[in-house]
C-alpha cells in the first residue's frame, strides 16, 4: 500500500518528503523536458523506503540517486523510462535528503511519476499502504485481511472532502466509526484468537462534491511470533478477550504474573484500547503460571485492576467504571 508528501522548491527543484510516522504514502508527477536533466529531493524520514519511477513511455529516461553523502545509491541507464529502488537512511539521522536526478535522452518532455512506500517503521514493524479513489457523494469498501494480532490502521484523505468512516469486523459488528468533520481516521483492530487471519472491512463515504482519494496504511503492532517464542508449552490455553466497558479509552494496559514484583511492560505498545473495544490476546510470559494480575490506566489517569486471573481457566478479562 502506498506515498508521501511533497514541497516545493526554489529553481525547478521538487522536494518529495517521506515523514516518519506518517499515515500515507503519496505520489507526484513532474514533467522532464526534452534533453534535458530534472532534480527532485527526497527527504526520507522512514528507516526503509521503497521509490518508484515511471514515466509516460514517450522517451528514455535515466535515473540516478544519490544520499546525503554525495555517494550514487542507485542508478538506472536502461533504456526504458521506468526505474525503482530501496532507500535507506541513516541510522544515527532522523531524516536524510536523498537527491534524484533524472535524464530525458529523448525529443519531447516525458510526464514521470514518483512514489515512495514507507516498507518499515521506526519501531521495526513492518507497515503496508495503498491508496483509493471514492467519487462524490458515494462509498467505496476495502477488505482488509488482518493475519497480525494487533495492527494499527491510520487513513488520510486529499483534503478535499469530508470522509466518514466505519469499520466492521469479521462478525460484522462495528469496531470503530468516525463521523467527524475531517477525512482522517485511526486506530487499532485486534484479530480474533484462535484464527490465523481475520477479514476486516473499512467502509468509506465521501460526503462532498468531488472525488477524494484516500490512502490506507497498516502497520503491525504485535506480532505472532512474539507470543511463539515466549510460550510455556503446557498445553494450556491461555487466550482471553480483554474488553474495555470503561466509557473511555484504556491508553496503557499491564500485565504480571501473581509472583512477579512489577506491572512491566505497557503491552498496548503504541496502541490503545477503545471503549466498547475487545483485545483477543494470548496471556503467556513463558514461566507456566496460570494466575496474571491486570492494570488499566485510562485516559483520564484512574488505574482499574484486576487481581489474581486464571487465565487458563477464564476467557474474559472485563475493565468497567468505577474507582481503583
Amino acid at each position: 500500500m502506498n506515498f508521501q508528501r511533497f514541497i516545493a522548491l526554489a529553481c525547478a527543484v521538487i522536494g518529495l518528503a517521506a515523514l516518519p510516522q506518517a499515515a500515507q504514502a503519496q505520489t507526484d508527477s513532474f514533467r522532464i523536458d526534452a534533453n534535458s536533466t530534472h532534480t527532485t529531493e527526497l527527504s526520507i524520514c522512514n528507516p526503509v523506503v521503497r521509490i518508484e519511477m515511471a514515466g509516460d513511455g514517450d522517451t528514455d529516461l535515466d535515473f540516478v540517486i544519490t544520499n546525503s553523502r554525495g555517494e550514487t545509491v542507485h542508478s538506472d541507464y536502461g533504456l526504458s523510462d521506468r526505474s525503482s529502488a530501496t532507500l535507506y537512511r541513516r541510522s544515527d539521522v532522523q531524516c536524510e535528503e536523498f537527491v534524484l536526478r533524472t535524464t530525458n535522452l529523448g525529443g519531447v518532455w516525458n510526464l514521470l511519476d514518483v512514489s515512495l512506500e514507507n516498507i518499515q517503521s521506526d519501531t521495526g514493524n513492518p507497515i503496508d499502504t495503498d491508496s483509493y479513489r471514492v467519487d462524490a457523494n458515494s462509498t467505496h469498501r476495502v477488505e482488509m485481511n488482518i493475519c497480525s494480532p494487533q495492527v494499527r490502521i491510520d487513513v488520510r484523505g486529499d483534503g478535499d472532502t469530508d470522509l466518514d468512516f466505519v469499520i466492521r469486523n469479521s462478525r460484522g459488528e462495528i469496531v470503530h466509526s468516525d463521523y467527524d468533520l475531517t477525512d482522517q481516521t485511526s486506530t487499532t483492530l485486534y484479530r480474533r484468537s484462535g484464527v490465523e487471519c481475520e477479514e476486516f472491512e473499512l467502509t468509506t463515504t465521501n460526503l462532498g462534491d468531488v472525488y477524494n482519494r484516500y490512502v490506507v496504511q497498516l502497520e503491525d503492532v504485535v506480532q505472532d511470533r512474539t507470543v511463539a517464542a515466549r510460550g510455556s508449552g503446557d498445553g494450556y490455553n491461555r487466550d482471553i478477550s480483554i474488553q474495555n466497558r470503561t466509557g473511555q479509552t484504556i491508553m496503557y494496559l499491564y500485565w504480571s504474573n501473581v509472583a512477579a514484583s512489577n506491572w512491566g511492560e505497557d503491552r498496548l505498545g503504541s496502541g490503545v484500547l477503545a471503549n466498547m473495544q475487545d483485545w483477543n490476546v494470548t496471556v503467556d510470559d513463558g514461566s507456566g503460571a496460570c494466575r496474571f494480575d491486570f492494570m488499566a490506566r485510562l485516559a483520564d489517569g484512574r488505574e482499574l485492576e484486576q487481581r489474581n486471573v486464571d487465565v487458563c481457566s477464564v476467557y474474559v478479562v472485563q475493565f468497567a467504571g468505577g474507582g481503583k
